[in-house]
């Protein structure tokens, strides 16, 4: 049950399907998870006083910025108290009932997913048009529409029809999940890069995505940096790879040089340009760096605390675009101080597993840099990191094991003596 729980739990996650789009799915999966958690008695009373002060905290911090700060119509903060028990709940319920099987079976199922997508991927290189028609044949609710069609563990989008969307949204968003499960193998292993951790790596390439590949990175870092290396070491002999790949590959430096320059291009004529995807009945898709200097342009301090979750309706026009920069959007939903409040939760979690601030960080900016290119920070999946610290249980390594039992032995001899 444990591992059909994490497949609903990752499906919903993904935001592709419409497990995401459709209220009664989220109900079903809330209310199979607390079946399964009284069936096997998983909760604790601690369990509820966890959620009930963190509830308290966040009612307080939507209540002052509702009423104090922001002065919204009370639409906006019923919608703020709503997110609370539709996504943060899920996320809790889905830590509280795995606890330390939690971070196991992420990993296990994201792997597996992964692996799936592969020779999916290799068939929508040879028979996309196929796979779409597949796909839209099936006619699952929310799936299909210009071009993009999801199968709920796999999606094909024809704009992007080199590169593997996997169980994901689109490319770069799949690229988060692996990265995640990536990081999370390594740091809750002690940084074993096994033949689970070489899969996903495989799977990685094949999203041709420029934050993916800038995060994988980071990880690569860190675990040469957990397995011992001298950082002057790693930087010296990995750097200039990085840096040749960096400049020669035309989707890294060269793609973010191009993006930054057209993004600055559509700040000039946003007004016009959204006028014209609006008569054409589409959305305007806005870049990582216009994403961010237009919320920092329509907002401005008050993205300390934010705006709403359902920031988009404030601003008529934001109804027509569609923002890319998932640090700011969620800075425009719970400001800078909430940023800081999950970055900080992320932090304790990898500190409790690497009991290092360096390789801590350095998980931190995976997870930023991801965040920077897809939407992520409001998947029920980040949401679990406000949570999963209180329920994981973190490693012992080798040293720390031989301590343990050089300690016992001497405790057995004293007893026998």
């Amino acid at each position: 049950m444990y591992y059909f729980i994490t497949l609903l739990f990752v499906i919903l996650s993904a935001k592709a399907s419409f497990f995401d789009l459709t209220n009664a799915c989220w109900v079903a999966i809330d209310l199979i998870i607390l079946w399964v958690g009284f069936k096997k008695e998983r909760f604790n009373k601690s369990d509820f006083e966890l959620f009930g002060k963190f509830s308290l905290i966040y009612i307080a911090f939507c209540t002052l910025r509702s009423f104090f700060f922001i002065h919204l119509p009370a639409s906006f903060y019923i919608n703020d108290i709503v997110f609370l028990f539709k996504y943060i709940f899920t996320s809790f319920l889905f830590c509280a009932v795995l606890k330390d099987k939690a971070v196991p079976y992420l990993i296990k199922v994201i792997f597996q997913l992964a692996i799936l997508s592969l020779p999916l991927y290799c068939l929508q290189l040879v028979a996309g048009d196929e796979l779409y028609a597949f796909g839209k044949a099936l006619s699952l609710p929310h799936t299909h529409f210009n071009g993009y069609v999801n199968f709920l563990v796999f999606t094909y989008v024809k704009q992007h029809h080199i590169r593997n969307a996997g169980f994901s949204w689109e490319p770069g968003a799949f690229g988060f999940f692996l990265n995640l499960s990536l990081l999370l193998q390594l740091v809750t292993n002690n940084f074993n890069f096994d033949k689970r951790a070489k899969w996903i790596m495989l799977a990685i390439l094949t999203t041709l995505s420029t934050t993916t590949y800038v995060a994988f990175a980071f990880i690569i870092l860190l675990y040469y940096r957990g397995r011992g290396a001298k950082l002057i070491t790693v930087l010296f002999f990995v750097g200039p790879i990085l840096c040749v790949l960096a400049a020669m590959v035309p989707f890294l430096l060269d793609k973010i040089v191009m993006i930054y320059h057209k993004d600055m291009d559509d700040m000039k004529n946003i007004q016009t340009l959204s006028d014209w995807y609006v008569q054409h009945g589409e959305s305007m898709p806005l870049n990582r760096f216009a994403s961010s200097l237009y919320l920092i342009q329509l907002f401005g301090y008050n993205l300390i605390w934010g705006v709403s979750n359902i920031y988009n309706r404030v601003v008529p026009i934001l109804k027509h675009i569609n923002l890319s920069n998932g640090i700011f959007v969620l800075m425009a939903q719970f400001g800078g101080i909430g940023l800081i409040y999950i970055m900080r939760k992320c932090y304790l979690f990898f500190k409790q597993h690497t009991h290092s601030i360096e390789l801590s960080i350095y998980g931190l900016t995976v997870i930023l840099i991801c965040g920077f290119g897809e939407c992520i920070f409001v998947t029920s999946i980040i949401l679990c990191f406000l949570f999963l610290y209180h329920y994981t249980i973190p490693n012992v390594t080798e040293s720390e094991n031989a301590f343990s039992n050089d300690r016992l032995t001497s405790t057995q001899l004293a007893l026998v003596d």
